[in-house]
């Protein structure tokens, strides 16, 4: 997608000359507070699609034209990332974000590990504090930032709820309707239906319109969670950043491992409740797990799923009434993620 590079570069530049700006500001408290502010910086800059943000600028021109002001605001939405992983990082232990240590591994390196976990939960108090900023310090009028801002909440709020659902102990008797209902609070949420929610509000549109698209939002949302459980158990570490096994060993609830359950016999659900979620789990016994997801059907039907809500999405937007730069790329977008697989 043309759009999606051309406007990467342009949120990028906005995000990167946020960041510079706090650290010009505040890093005149002492040199610890500017190697924080440094880390966040370089943590929000290490890459990522940058769909978020783009999304809350073409939701925002479903409705108006111009774009200089919304571009700033939408960073908005990769602070409340960077945050969220960040935190996600030290509840599921793991070591590489895109590629590079997570942030409480960078500061356990200088004086251990309860010190890196500290910094860690701070680096990303700070970057969901830098999100509401980021709003504020936009030329929109109050009401609009108010409304904006009251979204951000509902999506952090609704990510929470879903990622306390995900750390509960036990998946052997997990419903898909259940892998669902964390799929829609825990990613759906941030990944689509929040920022279109905010772009929304920062257009000032219509309300009942705003509701038609949340329903395109939430199933491409879905869609994105398939394809990245499928992602992170079968692609390779250099395409996705972070170690293939680890949703493995750390015994994610997701579609994909749900259906397993239910599809495999009773010797391979066995094996499979005995390893899954193991830390010490041997590469035999990884690929082993994912011979039986495929074996079982368990691929193909998470695969399947996959089309089917990209497919639902791109149905929901095409009749809606909406500029036509920004109903354009919805559509696309939906064919982005569904080329993502």
């Amino acid at each position: 997608m043309k759009n999606i590079e051309e406007y990467k570069e342009k949120v990028n530049y906005a995000l990167k000359n946020f960041l510079n700006n706090k650290l010009s500001k505040d890093s005149r408290y002492s040199e610890e507070i500017k190697e924080l502010i440094e880390n966040v910086a370089e943590f929000n800059m290490r890459g990522g699609k940058r769909i978020r943000p783009i999304l809350i600028i073409f939701a925002y021109k479903c409705f108006k034209d111009e774009e200089h002001k919304i571009i700033d605001a939408s960073i908005c939405i990769e602070l409340m990332q960077a945050y969220l992983l960040i935190h996600d990082d030290i509840i599921d232990n793991s070591d590489l974000r895109r590629g590079k240590p997570a942030m409480h591994k960078i500061y356990e390196k200088k004086f251990g590990k309860h010190f890196g976990l500290s910094m860690g939960i701070l680096a990303g108090d700070l970057c969901n504090h830098y999100m509401y900023d980021s709003i504020i310090e936009t030329k929109f009028s109050d009401t609009e930032k108010l409304n904006a801002i009251s979204y951000v909440n509902w999506t952090a709020n609704r990510e929470i709820y879903g990622q306390s659902l995900d750390i509960l102990p036990g998946f052997e008797e997990i419903k898909e309707e259940d892998i669902l209902k964390i799929y829609e609070l825990k990613t759906a949420t941030y990944t689509s239906q929040g920022p279109i929610y905010i772009g929304c509000a920062l257009a000032d549109a219509p309300k009942d319109k705003i509701e038609k698209m949340q329903k395109y939002a939430y199933n491409i949302g879905i869609a994105f969670q398939l394809q990245d459980d499928l992602n992170g158990v079968f692609s390779k570490e250099e395409e996705i950043g972070k170690p293939v096994d680890s949703d493995i060993k750390e015994g994610k609830k997701t579609l994909l491992i749900a259906k397993t359950l239910e599809l495999c016999s009773k010797q391979e659900k066995s094996f499979i409740l005995s390893k899954y979620g193991r830390q010490e789990i041997s590469e035999a016994d990884i690929k082993e797990i994912r011979k039986i997801i495929k074996k079982s059907g368990a691929f193909d039907y998470c695969k399947n799923r996959f089309y089917e809500f990209i497919e639902n999405g791109k149905n929901e937007i095409i009749n809606l009434q909406l500029k036509e730069d920004g109903k354009k790329f919805l559509i696309e977008l939906a064919d982005y993620v569904k080329n993502l697989f």
